[in-house]
């Protein structure tokens, strides 16, 4: 079988162990989460994390723990066609 060509792209992404609060019950709990890209520090993670996580019933409280990952995602030239958004072209400098 002959080897297709692929469109790739390494992705960093950020997996966060998250300290929330149950409001209804009053309990802690750590959830996991994965975001997209990487963050500078703790405040820009909440930033992203509150109002992914923030309810009625849950309010996120602080990042136990966190670590960034490095994945290679791919696809068939095909696939990547048939799921792409076409964008405007990008103005050239010669």
């Amino acid at each position: 079988m002959a080897r297709q060509p692929q469109v790739t792209r390494t992705i960093q992404t950020t997996k966060a162990k998250v300290l929330c609060i149950d409001l209804v019950s009053e309990q802690p709990f750590t959830k996991e989460v994965v975001l997209p890209r990487t963050y500078k520090d703790e405040r820009s993670m909440m930033k992203k994390l509150k109002p992914m996580l923030d309810s009625e019933t849950v309010k996120v409280v602080h990042v136990q723990s966190f670590v960034v990952e490095s994945t290679l995602y791919g696809m068939t030239e095909e696939e990547f066609i048939e799921k792409a958004t076409i964008l405007p072209a990008r103005n050239s400098k010669i």
